[in-house]
């Protein structure tokens, strides 16, 4: 009698083990996300923003209103990236879940950067390396093969994109005085009320688009002329040097308008 009291006391803790392990098992990766991902090559940061979509072990995004991409390198800004490939803004990411092993393949407007990393809970981190890549910024890098590049990379969900941004933008019709409001809804689409104060843009103006992870892309009518934006919300400082900030780029010439300030 003993004995079996043993015997089904092990069972049991056996049982509870396994089913512990299953519990473990990360679910699949989804919502939106940011990619920090770090050249050893070029000492370059290319932010990589995505709302990501989950079907079994498989994660998928494509096109401007799911992915947006950034680079910052030397102090400059490059919208869409340093290496925007042959059909800039068109990128996506694939994501492929095996237990704690997740694959990645980023794809920057046709240059591809394939990835390996671990799932933690909803951090993913990895590295990269590739070779013979065309992407200009890799070739001729002294001390390297032409083409050569790796790193590593970061990823973690974002909250929604919500608040407000004062400061000066400079738009086409000239610097304005502007308050931003952000709304996010539960679909990834973004609503932005914009308050503008200048020499021709006095007034508010609705725009609407999405929210991709960080990023914020909108268009809308203003005075006549269609208005098009991309802000990216540096939430810490870590690009931007300032905590809370939007730094805002006319995406219709790709120029840096500004840098507003969470009220």
């Amino acid at each position: 009698m003993k004995m079996r009291t043993i015997l089904m006391a092990l069972f049991l803790v056996f049982t509870v083990a396994c089913g512990g392990s299953k519990q473990l098992t990360n679910p699949p990766v989804s919502g939106s996300y940011e990619f920090a991902v770090t050249s050893n090559v070029t000492g370059g940061v290319t932010l990589v923003e995505a709302d990501l979509a989950a079907s079994g072990s498989q994660s998928s995004a494509s096109g401007p209103s799911q992915v947006q991409i950034l680079t910052l390198e030397k102090k400059t800004w490059y919208v869409n990236g340093v290496c925007a490939g042959s059909t800039p803004g068109q990128n996506s990411l694939a994501a492929n879940v095996s237990g704690d092993n997740i694959s990645l393949t980023f794809n920057e407007g046709g240059y591809e950067l394939p990835g390996q990393g671990v799932l933690s809970g909803s951090t993913i981190t990895g590295n990269y390396s590739l070779t013979n890549s065309t992407c200009p910024d890799l070739v001729g890098e002294v001390g390297y093969p032409s083409g050569y590049d790796s790193g590593g990379f970061l990823g973690n969900q974002v909250p929604a994109l919500t608040g407000t941004f004062v400061g000066t933008l400079n738009l086409p019709d000239g610097t304005d005085n502007a308050v931003l409001t952000l709304t996010e809804n539960s679909d990834y689409s973004l609503t932005v009320s914009a308050q503008l104060t200048g020499n021709l843009d006095d007034g508010t103006f609705p725009l609407t688009g999405s929210a991709v992870g960080n990023v914020m892309f909108v268009a809308g009518p203003v005075n006549g002329q269609n208005l098009s934006l991309l802000g990216y919300f540096d939430r810490v400082g870590a690009y931007t040097g300032m905590p809370n900030s939007l730094l805002v780029f006319d995406y219709g010439t790709l120029a840096n308008a500004g840098l507003l300030l969470a009220k």
